[in-house]
């Protein structure tokens, strides 16, 4: 298939780029450096100009850097390309954040610290929040540094665009949805506490509740012990997938925060609408930074490569799990009155003993897979946390050197939230879940080899989701961690 961006109305870009290639451009207004990097039909580029255009199509979206690197002519043919209905931008200009200045003195002067150059320097640490336009509130992100926008690259710039669900063209009453609760200070605590215990439900570490909504009460996993857990015989094991965790409440996908996601009608059209179910948004092992770009992009061609998986019906919770299973293979399997390639059922099989499971555990990883979950026979679809649910991941160990922090935001404002790191490859990132109320106040001092654990790589060779262990105090120099290739973002056991 021919690629769209090669040739634009006869114009080409002055630098081409293949899908998942990045360049560096610098601004000529700071010394600052910006990335650029492609995926799929996107451009992206990691300065703030670009991330402040809330209500813009994330595939639409331009700054000064993307026209510096790929021509005038060519940017403003593409962003008509792929948002016809609305002009492309001039000039590149942000759209300016409503969030409070730092300081009076700061939202007096302006113009002065434009002078200098730091403009841009100083939107890069803050928090975006793009224009709702009198729609729903977008969710908000943590604080991202510069660096984490070029080496996560992708795609969780998509979470700040500001959008709302394509509605229902089927004219029926959709299906209520199982029961929710709102965002209390202990449910946000919960949360909050969730995240440091499991980085990848999900894309928890990036998405917060939105403000005034409602969440779906989910069945939340805890862990199991690979040497002391519960003897796991007689449960049912299934693979913990890579994908983003999505309830469908009859009418719309949401994510488990309670923020909605873009189908296209096409794709919703596929469920039926008197039942709501629990699952994820699957774009293939190991592509999870991809699925977060396309699920999150409106209008994305490329939903015709996401699955749904689906585990479960919370619709019908009172009834064990072997029958809910049941109903969804009737429903959703081959045969079934529903069946289609994009809508599946997680496979499941009973767990022989415990060497059973950690045999299946080997194999899921060294294809790729994340790990594994064991559901307890006969138990029934609770809305929260529970021992019935449980989740198996492989991690790994290595060492990094601070060499600076990141500020507290929220509960953790006047605190440490998150340690600079660099590894010994050189590569920096930063660290913040794992660390106690303690450590936060009184942080490694900058140098401190520390040691933290994590499941993979990202494509650009950065722990995802890293988590403090502790101090390295007997290490002089920080030491990488040996994993598997099929333990990097992107790439297959195929590869």
């Amino acid at each position: 298939m021919e690629d769209e961006l090669k040739e634009i109305n006869g114009l080409k870009p002055k630098v081409w780029l293949e899908d998942g290639e990045e360049r560096e451009v610098s601004s000529q207004s700071s010394n600052s450096v910006y990335k650029v990097k492609r995926t799929f039909d996107h451009y992206y580029c990691t300065c703030p100009a670009w991330r402040n255009q809330g209500g813009v199509p994330v595939n639409a979206r331009s700054c000064k850097h993307l026209k510096s690197l790929l021509g005038d002519k060519y940017e403003d043919a593409r962003v008509m390309m792929k948002n016809p209905d609305g002009p492309p931008p001039k000039g590149a200009k942000a759209t300016k954040s409503k969030a409070a200045p730092k300081s009076k003195a700061a939202a007096k002067t302006p113009s002065k610290r434009k002078k200098k150059g730091e403009e841009e320097e100083e939107e890069e640490e803050e928090e975006v929040k793009p224009a709702t336009r009198g729609r729903k509130a977008a969710p908000a992100k943590r604080k991202r540094t510069a660096h984490d926008e070029a080496e996560d690259a992708i795609d969780e710039d998509d979470e700040e665009e500001d959008v709302k669900p394509p509605p229902s063209k089927r004219g029926r009453k959709a299906a209520a949805p199982v029961s929710t609760k709102s965002k209390g200070k202990n449910v946000k605590k919960e949360e909050e506490e969730d995240d440091e215990e499991d980085e990848n439900e999900e894309d928890d570490e990036e998405e917060e509740p939105a403000k005034g909504k409602s969440v779906p009460a989910l069945l939340l996993a805890n862990k199991w012990d690979l040497e002391t857990g519960p003897d796991p015989a007689g449960w049912w094991i299934s693979e913990k997938l890579d994908g983003i965790r999505t309830f469908y409440d009859g009418s719309r996908f949401i994510s488990r925060l309670g923020n909605p996601f873009t189908p296209p009608q096409w794709f919703l059209d596929k469920l039926p609408i008197d039942v709501t179910l629990d699952g994820e948004l699957f774009g293939g092992r190991g592509e999870f930074q991809s699925t977060v770009s396309v699920v999150k992009t409106v209008n994305s061609p490329h939903w015709k490569n996401i699955t749904f998986q689906i585990f479960d019906i919370p619709s019908r919770e009172t009834e064990p799990f072997e029958d809910r299973y049941d109903f969804l293979q009737k429903t959703f399997g081959q045969g079934g009155t529903h069946a289609s390639e994009q809508i599946v059922v997680v496979q499941q099989e009973i767990a022989k003993s415990r060497e059973h499971v950690l045999s299946k555990l080997k194999e899921v990883e060294a294809l790729g897979g994340e790990g594994l979950m064991l559901r307890k026979a006969g138990s029934k679809y609770e809305g929260h946390r529970s021992g019935t649910l449980l989740k198996i991941k492989t991690f790994y160990d290595a060492e990094a050197i601070v060499t600076g922090y990141v500020a507290g935001k929220g509960r953790l404002k006047g605190s440490t939230g998150g340690l600079k790191c660099k590894m010994a490859s050189g590569k920096t990132f930063n660290v913040g879940s794992g660390l106690s109320d303690k450590q936060r106040n009184k942080p490694p001092a900058i140098g401190t080899i520390i040691v933290y654990r994590f499941q993979e790589l990202t494509r650009d060779k950065v722990p995802r989701f890293p988590t403090f262990v502790g101090v390295a105090a007997d290490k002089t120099e920080p030491k990488d961690a040996e994993i598997p290739s099929t333990r990097v973002a992107g790439t297959s056991a195929n590869s």
